[in-house]
């Protein structure tokens, strides 16, 4: 826990410096330092995240039936497996996909939040953004790829992000569900009544869901049983519900024409809601699923800068939130009887398969 603490403060130092100097002659800002940080702290992890005692054997090639579940992946996931077994470096799995990841995110942020510095507490305050990616490995990757292609529907070039939805989707066949993002961006009619209903429904939806599924099967009654508030999943929707209360006056001061970008996040924001409270009941489907749509949100925050006269005031505010949630999330991970996979931090120097503690 005092390893993130420590990162966290680190890194906000270093992201309020204007210009720092790594190497004689190579001045860098803070952004940029900040995310290269970011990016040592993701590469070089070991035993980090729920998923990598999994991708670690698949590299080893000591799992029963290797070949039946390396199918399972997507090509390009695979590919990156394979040559990290064919190299016989098991860390560059690891090094290659936290590269994709946190250089896109980097990417993105720096040309095109209005905040840079906010949105990069946000990426690595909220579980869903940087703790998440140390999970959900794969998938992480096919979101990083479509925060990227923002700059695609930004400009309204369908072919290019179509292409480079069909690359998220050979890292994680779950990328299709980003399609509609396109859309989204010149989506004028009935804008204010969509989002207020979506806001509104998102509080029920899984219980309907939960309703008609359980009409015609029960296949999946032990998920809805077993469904209860106040776990950390949880308890995370609830801040983001309680967020989403907030925002919805900006949706009633936007100028829908005129602010396009700012009118794409908060759909988005939204609709990630409405996907995560309306799947929430089916284990981890919903946060999955609104990923690609609440990834968004990191752009959105700063972008209220437009719209609020005494934004200085937000933005410390929540540079002060970053850290309490930060730190609050750490706090309730450690206390968890069953052993967060984020904790403790290790780098992964004279680490090997034995060095993995058995998943519980």
């Amino acid at each position: 826990m005092l390893f993130y603490i420590s990162l966290f403060t680190l890194i906000f130092i270093v992201l309020n410096l204007k210009e720092t100097k790594l190497i004689k002659g190579l001045n860098l800002n803070g952004v940029t330092t900040a995310f290269f940080i970011i990016f040592i702290i993701s590469a070089f992890r070991f035993d980090v995240g729920y998923d990598f005692s999994m991708y670690y054997h698949f590299i080893e090639g000591d799992i029963k039936f290797i070949d039946d579940q390396l199918n399972r992946l997507e090509i390009l996931s695979r590919a990156l497996i394979d040559l990290s077994h064919y190299v016989g470096f098991n860390q560059l799995f690891f090094i290659a996909s936290s590269l994709i990841i946190i250089y896109l995110f980097y990417l993105t942020i720096k040309r095109y939040s209005l905040d840079p510095i906010l949105s990069t507490l946000i990426f690595i305050s909220f579980p869903i953004y940087l703790f998440q990616s140390f999970s959900i490995v794969r998938q992480y990757i096919a979101i990083a790829i479509i925060f990227y292609s923002y700059r695609f529907i930004k400009t309204q070039k369908i072919g290019a992000y179509l292409l480079f939805v069909f690359l998220a989707f050979l890292f994680h066949k779950s990328a299709i569900l980003a399609i509609p993002l396109y859309y989204l961006f010149s989506l004028h009619n009935y804008f204010k009544i969509l989002i207020f209903g979506l806001y509104l429904l998102s509080f029920f939806s899984s219980d309907i869901i939960a309703y008609t599924i359980g009409f015609f099967t029960d296949q999946y009654d032990t998920y809805i049983e077993g469904a209860t508030y106040g776990k950390g999943g949880d308890m995370l929707l609830i801040l983001f519900q309680v967020i989403g209360f907030f925002l919805l006056p900006m949706v009633y001061i936007i100028k829908v024409k005129n602010e396009k970008d700012l009118k794409f996040y908060l759909m988005c924001f939204y609709i990630g809601i409405f996907i995560w409270s309306s799947l929430s009941k089916f284990g981890h489907a919903g946060i999955r699923g609104g990923l690609y749509f609440m990834v968004f949100f990191i752009l959105l925050v700063p972008n209220l800068k437009t719209k609020i006269k005494q934004y200085y005031i937000i933005r410390y505010s929540l540079f002060i939130t970053c850290f309490a949630l930060f730190t609050f999330n750490l706090y309730i991970k450690s206390k968890h009887e069953i052993k967060d996979a984020n904790m403790p931090y290790q780098f992964f120097f004279n680490k090997s398969v034995k060095d993995l503690e058995p998943n519980e």
